[in-house]
Formats: structure tokens, C-alpha cells, sequence
């Protein structure tokens, strides 16, 4: 072949494969574009997972924190209920208490009425009478202080169980929320 005829040739086969290596560079353009994507992606992912691993650690932790909390709510139920039994035994003791100054209250009337005609003995009785209204007083008073301190203990322990309640439904709230922004 001769030397035009080669250039000839050459030329058209360039002009011909022009739009073939044109084809080829956008190509290559593309799959740089996509090996780049699927290495943003790549990235993405890791981070998802990441991001849903400290998740679960997260509501892992959430569920110990409400198992913690239903235990210690458990103890404070028992602990309001004992005060509860404690309460009504208290109210029994200050029902039987009153019952027994109803009736030294009745023997020291009794008591006065067989003894008003020995002066002595009826000072002295009067004396014992003096004592005893006294001690009546004490008890009274120490009956009601006791009673006034459960009362507000019992008011305590349930606004804390109430207190608790409220961080239960909090810490659920909160599980339920993390659990719908997990992806399936």
C-alpha cells in the first residue's frame, strides 16, 4: 500500500473511532462517577451501621434502665404496702388505746362515785385520776404524732411511686421512638 493510501486509511479509521473514543472517555467518566457514588454509599452504609449499633447499645441500655426502674418501683410498691399494713395496725392500737381510756375513764367515775364519802382516800384517788389524765394526754398526743408521721411517709412514698410511673412511660416512649427509626 502506498503511503497516501496508509494516511487515507488512517485518517478515516480516526474519524471513524472518533466517536467511539468518545464514547469510551464518557464511559470511563461514568464509572469514575460510579465507583465514586458506590464508595460514598459504602461509606454510608458504615456509618449506618454505626449509627444502629450505638442504637442498639442505646436501647439496650434504656431496657436495663426501665428493669431497674419496674424493680425499684416492685420495692416501693412492698415498702408502701407494708407501711399501708403498718398504718392499719397503728389505727388498730390507737382504736384499742381509745377503747382502754373510754374505760379508765369510766372506772375513775366509778371510782369517784364509791369513794366520795372517805375524803383521804378519795385525795388520793383524785391524785391517781390527775396522773392518769395526764398520761392520757401523752398518749394521745404521741398517738397522733405517730399517726401524722405515716400519713406523710405513706403521702411520700406514693408521689415517688407516681414520680416513677411517669419515667417508666418516658423510658417506653423513648424505646418505641428509637425502635421506628431503625431501619427493618
Amino acid at each position: 500500500m502506498s503511503q497516501e493510501l496508509k494516511e487515507l486509511l488512517r485518517s478515516v479509521l480516526q474519524e471513524e473511532l472518533k466517536p467511539v473514543h468518545e464514547r469510551l472517555e464518557r464511559l470511563e467518566d461514568t464509572v469514575g462517577h460510579i465507583r465514586q457514588d458506590v464508595s460514598q454509599l459504602q461509606k454510608e452504609v458504615t456509618q449506618l451501621q454505626e449509627g444502629q449499633r450505638t442504637l442498639e447499645t442505646t436501647v439496650s441500655q434504656i431496657q436495663k434502665d426501665v428493669a431497674q426502674l419496674q424493680e425499684g418501683q416492685k420495692a416501693l410498691q412492698r415498702d408502701v404496702a407494708q407501711l399501708q399494713e403498718g398504718q392499719r395496725t397503728l389505727e388498730t392500737t390507737v382504736s384499742q388505746i381509745q377503747k382502754d381510756i373510754t374505760q379508765l375513764q369510766q372506772g375513775q367515775q366509778k371510782l369517784e362515785n364509791e369513794m366520795a364519802g372517805m375524803k383521804q382516800t378519795q385525795e388520793r384517788i383524785l391524785e391517781e385520776l390527775r396522773v392518769s389524765k395526764h398520761n392520757q394526754a401523752l398518749i394521745l398526743n404521741d398517738v397522733t404524732s405517730i399517726r401524722k408521721s405515716v400519713d406523710v411517709t405513706v403521702s411520700y412514698l406514693q408521689r415517688r411511686s407516681d414520680v416513677m410511673f411517669d419515667k417508666l412511660i418516658d423510658h417506653e416512649k423513648e424505646i418505641l421512638n428509637l425502635k421506628s427509626k431503625m431501619p427493618n
